[in-house]
């Protein structure tokens, strides 16, 4: 399989022998959608075909391109020996294709139009009763005028005929009623379908789609397969995710159990042509960034004499296993499609099967992979953050590639619990996913001492000190164990320094002094309050100002 691109004497003879008027063998037309490869902003098509071949050569057309298509990215390939020579495209305008729903809307407006030309006609008929029903009862008041002269009038039978005309009138008029209502649901619905329609069909009949044609050395042979392919815009996808806990035993809130995670993708594309039974692969790479390498310009450096008065500053730092659960219905949004972020290393995801996406822009869920493992579901506690305990099952990543930002939601045991937000997460790295809070479970959060101390008679370092209390609560009809996750300030800077109060701190912690975590793993018997303490000083300089620092 050759690219096009040969510059050989050979070729360009063939080249001109394909293209002499006399020999020019007749484009082929080509060009159904094989494969797609999307990225955050765009897509790859692939588009295949075939040509016969005439005095060595062949040329393949492929209609109905869409026009906003990068020409630059147009790649023309053959298969089984033959050699791509030639490549061209141009503008051209087609008539509109009709929408499909378009023909049913114009039917089902017919199928209105007859209706209510049934209806009126049912209308008159009926109007006409009424007006011979009014005339059968003038006649008989008349006619009971005249018998009212007879000493005997058979007014039971005067009766008889008042009742049956009153009836007869009631009935028709009812029906009356009736189809001018049907007839009032008949218009509106009319009026709805002529604006839908209207829509579908737009103020133009034309559009602008480009032709591309492939020419092609045969080499000998009597048929050759092409190939085009080229990038457009207007498509893109993001990652979602479904997580399933089977627990391992019947009943318990935590322990081992089995995972069951789905990796699929919600796929968009307007991109102006559909994508019919397509091979389709999921790229995380950025085409348009990094294509020409940057270049240094010149740095100079100034400044001035200024005076700066210190501040003490805390920022809040990405800690993923400070990052609070989410509750079930908290619905968090996925990554958007625009921002996929592999960390610098571009994969591809292929999915398994064909697909059908249409050009509406309407996101299209597929699924990626099925994968098995192992997980630990545990009760998780960040009152800093939520006084509510989580139900987190933990695990790591099973999958053969990184795990994308993304939405997820979590099941446990067949039951939907809710949505959760997945961090990126490379191959094998250890990940959790919130199934929840336990409403079993209560965790309070108070404030012990919060004080800001100047320096002392024989220091001159200031102290800003804090304690808290956290007060766990098990409503459960079993002992449970909830891991309380808190954390202390991490200083970056020499005249800052933050100790941990082991005097009003409760022992039994695991301190991650790096990243300034705290985690107490505390034993709950059913009905059972424990109290966690946590306290903590931060020393610094006299001259630096303070703030409100918690």
């Amino acid at each position: 399989m050759r690219m096009f691109g040969a510059r050989s004497t050979s070729v360009l003879v063939l080249l001109a022998a394909a293209l002499a008027p006399a020999r020019a063998p007749a484009a082929a037309r080509a060009g159904e959608i094989d494969s797609v490869v999307v990225f955050a902003d765009r897509a790859r098509v692939t588009r295949t075909g075939s040509a016969r071949c005439e005095h060595g050569a062949a040329r393949a057309l492929f209609e109905r391109l869409p026009a906003s298509l990068d020409t630059r990215t147009l790649r023309g390939e053959a298969a089984d020996g033959a050699e791509v020579i030639g490549l061209g495209s141009e503008l051209s305008e087609q008539e509109r294709l009709v929408d499909p729903r378009a023909r049913a809307l114009r039917d089902e407006l017919d199928k209105i139009a007859a209706d209510l030309r049934a209806g009126e006609a049912r209308q008159q008929t009926l109007s006409a009763e009424l007006q011979q029903l009014d005339a059968y009862s003038g006649v008989f008041a008349a006619t009971a005028s005249e018998e009212m002269r007879n000493p005997a009038p058979a007014t039971a039978a005067w009766t008889r005929t008042l009742e049956s005309l009153r009836q007869r009138r009631a009935g028709v008029q009812q029906q009356y009623r009736k189809q001018e209502i049907a007839a009032r649901a008949l218009r509106l619905r009319e009026d709805r379908l002529r604006r839908e329609l209207g829509y579908l069909e737009g103020a133009t009949t034309t559009r602008a789609t480009r032709t591309a044609t492939v020419t092609v050395d045969c080499h000998a042979r009597s048929e050759a397969s092409v190939s085009i392919s080229y990038v457009v815009p207007g498509a893109g996808w993001q990652p979602e995710y479904d997580l399933s806990f089977t627990p391992g035993r019947a009943g318990g809130k935590t322990g081992a159990g089995a995972v069951r995670l789905t990796v699929g993708a919600l796929v968009r594309q307007s991109t102006g042509e559909d994508w019919q039974g397509v091979r389709l692969q999921l790229s995380t790479a950025r085409p348009k960034l990094g294509a020409e390498a940057p270049q240094p310009a010149p740095l100079v450096i100034g400044g001035g004499e200024q005076r700066r008065d210190k501040v003490l500053v805390q920022a809040q730092e990405r800690r993923e296993q400070l990052a609070a659960g989410g509750s079930a219905g908290g619905g968090a949004a996925g990554a958007s499609a625009a921002a996929l972020d592999d960390k610098g290393s571009a994969f591809v995801l292929t999915l398994p099967h064909r697909v059908s996406i249409a050009s509406d822009g309407r996101p299209v869920w597929a699924p990626v992979d099925l994968i098995q493992a192992a997980g630990t579901v545990k009760l998780v506690a960040t009152p800093k953050l939520d006084e509510r305990v989580y139900q987190i099952v933990a695990l790591k990543n099973p999958a053969a590639y990184p795990l994308l930002e993304g939405r997820v939601r979590s099941y446990r045991a067949g039951s939907y619990v809710g949505d959760a937000q997945l961090r990126y997460r490379g191959v094998g790295e250890p990940m959790e996913v919130s199934l929840g809070a336990d409403e079993e479970l209560k965790v309070e959060r108070k404030t012990l001492d919060e004080k800001d101390k100047g320096p002392g008679l024989l220091g001159s370092r200031k102290q800003i000190v804090r304690a808290y209390r956290v007060t766990l609560s098990n409503r459960a009809a079993a002992a449970e164990t909830v891991e309380l996750r808190e954390s202390l300030p991490v200083s970056k800077i020499a005249d800052v320094a933050v100790e941990l109060g082991a005097a009003r701190t409760t022992t039994g912690y695991q301190l991650d002094a790096a990243r300034g975590f705290l985690t107490w793993q505390v034993a709950l018997k059913s009905g059972e309050q424990r109290s966690i303490d946590l306290g903590y000083v931060i020393r610094l300089p006299d001259d630096w100002q303070v703030p409100d620092v918690r």
